[in-house]
C-alpha cells in the first residue's frame, strides 16, 4: 500500500491535460488595452501590449520607444470584431492573450454601429477579466486615441488604471465592468450606459455617460446629468457642493431609495435621498454653525442636489430613454401592474411623475490652529 501511494502521488501532481497550447510567458504578448473600431464595413481591433525587451509584434504596429517597457500596438481587421481579433493573433509574431486586458475602448463609429456587435465575442471568451472596464471614446477612433497617447509619451494602461482608482474614490462601485455591461445587454427596456473618455494634457478624463438605445449609441450625457444618474443609482460615494455664499462642502455619505407605484397605468416615483456633508471652505465672517445659518445652508444644499437629480429625470422624460434602470425597479415593485404597461414602457417614460424627499446633515470639519 505504501508503494502504491508513493506511485500515485507524483501521477496526481503531474496529471495530463488536453491543453497542449500552453506557452512560456516570454512567448506571449499580454494585451493591456484593447481598442475596437468600425469603418468601411469592417472592424479593426487594436491591442496595446508592453513589449519589454522582446521584438515588436507583426501586423500594423507603432511604439513609444525601444527597449524594456515600450508600449506597442498591433492591429487586425475583419468583418466582425472576433474575425479582427483572430487576424491580429495571426499577424502578431507572438501569441496574443486578453487574460490581462484591463480596459476595452470602443471607438465612436463602432459604438454607433452597435455595442452588441463590438462586445459579443468577449462574453464567449473564458480568459477575459470580468472586472476589466469598458469605455467609449467620444468622437474618435479607439486606435487614434491610443496612438495619440503613445505619441505624447503616455503610459496608456497606467493612466487608465489611475483613472479607475479615481472612479473608486467617487463611486461606490464601477458599473462599467465587462460583466455588468454584458448583463445590461441582455435587456432592452433600459438604456445601456458606458462612461466616455476624452484626452487631456494631464491624462484621460471621464466627462459623463454614453447612452445606448437598442444597442446603438444615441447620445452623450453631460457631467451633471451623469452625476444625477449616479445619485439615482445609489452609487455616489463623494461629491462637492459649491454654494453661492462662498461655502464649499463635500458629500461624504449618500443613500438613495426609489419607490415606484402604478395606479391606473400612471407611474409615480418617489426619490428619497439622505446625505451628509463636511464643510471644506468658508469665505465669510459669520458663524455658519448657528442654528439659523445651519438651517439655511442645509436647505441650500438640498436644493443644489435636487437640481442635479432633476437634470437626470428631466433628460429621461424629454428623451424617452430609461437611463437609470427604472424598468427593472418598476417591475419588481409592481409585478401584477407591470404586465399592463410593459409593452408601452417606452411611451410611459415621458409621463412618469417624480417626487423628491431630500434630507441632509452638515457636519463640522476639523480646523487646524485656533
Amino acid at each position: 500500500m505504501k508503494k502504491l501511494i508513493l506511485l500515485l502521488v507524483p501521477l496526481l501532481l503531474c496529471g495530463c491535460t488536453h491543453d497542449f497550447s500552453r506557452k512560456e510567458i516570454d512567448d506571449i504578448d499580454l494585451v493591456l488595452v484593447l481598442g475596437i473600431d468600425y469603418s468601411n464595413n469592417q472592424y479593426t481591433v487594436s491591442g496595446l501590449y508592453n513589449s519589454g525587451s522582446a521584438s515588436a509584434g507583426g501586423g500594423s504596429s507603432s511604439n513609444s520607444g525601444s527597449g524594456t517597457g515600450s508600449e506597442k500596438i498591433a492591429q487586425g481587421k475583419g468583418k466582425t470584431a472576433y474575425q479582427a481579433l483572430e487576424d491580429l493573433k495571426l499577424k502578431n509574431k507572438k501569441t496574443i492573450s486578453l487574460a490581462q486586458t484591463g480596459s476595452f475602448l470602443i471607438g465612436s463609429d463602432a459604438a454607433k454601429h452597435g455595442i452588441r456587435e463590438s462586445l459579443d465575442f468577449l462574453s464567449r471568451d473564458e480568459t477575459i477579466k470580468m472586472e476589466g472596464l469598458i469605455y467609449v471614446i467620444k468622437d474618435k477612433k479607439a486606435s487614434d486615441f491610443m496612438n495619440e497617447g503613445i505619441k505624447n509619451k503616455q503610459t496608456i494602461h497606467e493612466d487608465l488604471e489611475a483613472m479607475k482608482q479615481k472612479q473608486q474614490e467617487t463611486l461606490t462601485r464601477n458599473d462599467n465592468t465587462v460583466v455588468n455591461i454584458l448583463n445590461d445587454m441582455d435587456q432592452t427596456l433600459s438604456s445601456i450606459l458606458v462612461p466616455y473618455l476624452i484626452a487631456d494634457k494631464s491624462g484621460y478624463l471621464i466627462q459623463g455617460y454614453a447612452v445606448f438605445d437598442q444597442y446603438k449609441l444615441k447620445d452623450y450625457l453631460d457631467e451633471e446629468t451623469s452625476d444625477g444618474v449616479n445619485f439615482l443609482k445609489n452609487i455616489m460615494r463623494s461629491y462637492p457642493v459649491y454654494l453661492e455664499d462662498k461655502i464649499s462642502l463635500l458629500i461624504s455619505y449618500t443613500n438613495t431609495k426609489l419607490k415606484a407605484k402604478i395606479s391606473d397605468r400612471e407611474i409615480s416615483v418617489k426619490i428619497k435621498l439622505n446625505f451628509e456633508t463636511t464643510v471644506k471652505e468658508v469665505l465669510m465672517e459669520q458663524d455658519i454653525f448657528k442654528r439659523k445659518e445651519l438651517d439655511k445652508l442645509t436647505g441650500e444644499q438640498n436644493s443644489y442636489i435636487k437640481d442635479i437629480l432633476e437634470k437626470a429625470t428631466n433628460y429621461s422624460k424629454i428623451s424617452g430613454l430609461d437611463i437609470f434602470g427604472l424598468a427593472r425597479l418598476v417591475e419588481n415593485q409592481n409585478v401584477s401592474e407591470w404586465k399592463n404597461i410593459k409593452d408601452n414602457w417606452n411611451t410611459s417614460i415621458s409621463t412618469i411623475n417624480y417626487d423628491y424627499d431630500i434630507n441632509s446633515k452638515i457636519t463640522k470639519a476639523f480646523i487646524l490652529g485656533k
